[in-house]
């Protein structure tokens, strides 16, 4: 299978490493000139193994992969859209690993929501340091079609992530657990952004209590979506959150340490935006939205 994949972060590269060790693929990394001029010069490193990563350009023709994964920072994804381009074809399809519930409608309005799948990863703790990364738990990717239909390209792909040693799922509600996923990191990622806490203090009945809180105002807005999200979701979020490397640092929390700008408005920002439009109140989320805000203008 032909896969290339834009975004060598820390979930990108954990899952590109796995990838890359399959013999059936053939895998490229998009990378701007900067990028590709230093990642050419330095070594990168997954758990500490050196990977050989096949770089291309952005502007470099190429015959269209089968499989496009998108792992970028929502900041950066209008950018990676374009990045793509020579790489989609008429039999191309499109995974967004991306974290919240608008990419795939964002790549779709570029690239026609028939190439999209719906997808995300859940329970990976991967850390990034220059251009190193690691990882305790890859956890697993979790993708569908959004009405849950396995179609050929379904069962295509969960033969290349079996062969390549990824985990995933396929499940029948695939639209409730990208809203699933997106509860988590609304509840999750901004609360450890907001107190600089690892894994370790959010894993607390006092960060569960914070979590439960904005975590229901996701629940609110879902069921006007027509998504139901209950404290059984909730709970088996805690469940995961309990296998976590404790040290771990979520995404968002990374962001802030590193100074880099954050997802918040593919967060609270999402969020907020569909609660004024279906009469649903956010207070938790508005007051996060803006502490993270002022929290990136701190240096």
């Amino acid at each position: 299978m032909k896969i290339s994949l834009i975004g060598l972060g820390a979930i990108g590269a954990s899952y590109a490493a796995l990838l890359n060790h399959n013999p059936d693929v053939d895998l490229k990394i998009i990378l701007d000139e900067h990028r590709l001029k230093a990642y050419t010069e330095q070594p990168f490193t997954v758990n500490d193994t050196i990977q050989d990563f096949t770089y291309v350009s952005p502007l470099s023709k190429t015959e269209p992969s089968d499989l496009v994964i998108v792992a970028v920072k929502y900041n950066a994804l209008p950018e990676a859209i374009d990045a793509i381009k020579h790489h989609v074809g008429e039999d191309t399809t499109i995974m967004s690993l991306l974290n919240g519930i608008d990419s795939e409608e964002i790549i779709g309005a570029a690239y026609g929501m028939d190439k999209m799948l719906y997808s995300l990863c859940l329970g990976i703790d991967a850390q990034r340091n220059n251009r190193s990364v690691s990882y305790g738990s890859v956890g697993k990717i979790v993708y569908n079609e959004k009405n849950g239909e396995r179609t050929p390209r379904v069962l295509n792909i969960a033969e290349t992530f079996t062969a390549s040693g990824i985990p995933f799922e396929n499940p029948n509600d695939m639209y409730k657990q990208l809203w699933y996923k997106f509860m988590i990191n609304v509840c999750a990622n901004q609360t450890t952004a907001i107190l600089g806490a690892n894994y370790r203090y959010l894993n607390t009945p006092d960060g569960h209590a914070i979590m439960h809180m904005v975590a229901k105002e996701v629940t609110a807005v879902a069921a006007k979506k027509g998504v139901t999200l209950t404290d059984d979701d909730f709970n088996a979020w805690l469940k995961i959150l309990n296998g976590m490397i404790p040290e771990s640092k979520t995404s968002m929390h990374q962001d802030i340490d590193a100074g880099r700008p954050t997802e918040v408005d593919m967060l609270s920002g999402v969020l907020c935006k569909l609660g004024k439009e279906v009469g649903v109140a956010t207070p938790y989320n508005d007051m996060l939205y803006h502490m993270i805000k002022l929290k990136e203008q701190i240096r």
